[in-house]
């Protein structure tokens, strides 16, 4: 049974606690460092005899140390969109020149390096872009989804200058400044607060499914303004669309394989864009774009132990990865994988280190909760042997379970610094047997 109701749990719904400790670009480690610290090359934590006699590891030249069990984003059965077909709409009530420049974006991503590394393991294939539909209607101040699929659906059927869809057609709508409140049903959010984009589909005529992206104007969405607060999120949306292209009627790749399903609710999605977008070192601009895109996630990559959100920069990629082996059981919801503690009870788990190269040295790791995401009091308590260590090292995470949430199971996050680039990694603790 697949586990949708933690969304009301886990889902954290503002980016800024995460990006809080992150950076840009995440090009502090250096693919060319020999990870050589002033030992001679092996990473020496003074704290490490302390305590108990416990499997430390060691630095390791195997690259990944570990073997790596990364979550995977898995098909519902959907079709994926083998040749997505970008139609821009725009409306009367904007600046035409701030439209031209996302014409322009737009234009460039079919022979860009950007579309591709992704995409194509999915099953999708190259992008077209057609001229824009640029619409005699002013668009509104405020309205809801329900109300755009109803826009949407008029157009198609009566509006002779609407390309007519086909089984590639995404419709990316991008709202003018005017539009100062999109929502997104009962409790989907609103626009430019906890979302910068979306992407639904309706039955066109009852038969023909229809793609489309909604982006609003945001004029400062997580640190982004202007057009590449506009670029940043339809380039996450036009790489959903063509994934997951009909989420309501006919699902493809949206969600996380069961074992790992936790992070799907503490990254907020479980689509491929989802899956990299609370890192910030996921958004870059492309030379060949020249404006900023999102990167997507790769299960081939994050099964080699790469970094899952491609296209890459080319910085070894390195993690921190529990070792969670047990079935938890969230009744009523089903099983997944995780770690099992009784409310009260402490429990230590191993975390492995690992990069696909060597680092600039040691990376720091954390961990929090998600209820301390959330901004409430927290469900565990998280102490470390030692906080930091090298590809090959082992570390220990004890677990206190101070109080149950709601479903019987608390999620948390390692986060892994070095430099400033973070990675993450997600966890589940069931309170079962």
């Amino acid at each position: 049974m697949r586990l949708s109701a933690f969304v009301s749990v886990f889902v954290v719904s503002s980016l800024s606690l995460l990006y809080a400790c992150g950076g840009s670009d995440g090009n502090a480690a250096d693919a060319s460092d020999s990870g050589a610290d002033d030992d001679g090359g092996r990473h020496v934590d003074a704290s490490r005899d302390a305590g108990p006699d416990v499997d430390n590891g060691s630095p390791s030249t195997t690259y990944p140390a570990f073997k790596v069990d990364p979550p995977q984003v898995v098909s519902q059965h959907g079709p994926v969109l083998a040749a997505p077909k970008i139609v821009p709409v725009y409306f009367h009530n904007d600046d035409t020149a701030f439209t031209t420049s996302v014409t322009t974006f737009l234009k460039k991503l079919p022979a860009s390096t950007y579309w591709g590394p992704a995409e194509t393991e999915y099953g999708v294939g190259a992008i077209t872009v057609t001229d824009p539909v640029q619409l005699t209607d002013d668009a509104v101040a405020s309205l809801d989804d329900s109300a755009i699929q109803t826009f949407l659906a008029n157009e198609i059927s009566t509006n002779t200058s609407w390309p007519a869809p086909d089984a590639n057609t995404i419709y990316a709508l991008f709202y003018p400044p005017a539009t100062t409140s999109i929502t997104l049903g009962q409790g989907g959010g609103t626009s430019c607060q906890d979302w910068g984009g979306y992407h639904q589909d309706i039955l066109s005529g009852g038969t023909t499914h229809v793609a489309y992206a909604v982006i609003p104007r945001c004029t400062n969405f997580d640190g982004f303004t202007g057009l590449d607060a506009v670029t940043a999120a339809a380039s996450h949306e036009i790489i959903e669309a063509s994934t997951d292209p009909y989420p309501v009627n006919a699902p493809a790749y949206e969600q996380v394989d069961d074992n790992h399903i936790i992070w799907e609710f503490l990254l907020g999605g479980g689509e491929v864009s989802d899956m990299c977008a609370q890192s910030r070192s996921s958004y870059y601009s492309p030379a060949d774009v020249g404006a900023t895109v999102t990167r997507s996630w790769s299960n081939a990559a994050a099964k080699a132990g790469h970094d899952p959100c491609v296209p890459t920069d080319g910085t070894p990629y390195f993690n921190s990865m529990p070792l969670l082996a047990e079935s938890v059981n969230i009744p009523g919801l089903g099983t997944t994988k995780g770690v099992n503690i009784a409310i009260g009870a402490t429990k230590t788990i191993e975390v492995d280190l690992f990069s696909d190269a060597p680092t600039s040295g040691a990376w720091t790791v954390d961990a929090v909760d998600s209820a301390t995401l959330q901004g409430t009091d927290p469900e565990l308590a998280l102490a470390w042997d030692r906080t930091s260590g090298v590809n090959g090292e082992k570390l220990h995470l004890t677990i206190t379970v101070l109080k149950q949430s709601q479903y019987g199971a608390e999620g948390f996050i390692i986060t892994s610094s070095l430099g400033e680039r973070q990675n993450l990694w997600a966890g589940i603790v069931g309170n079962g047997g």
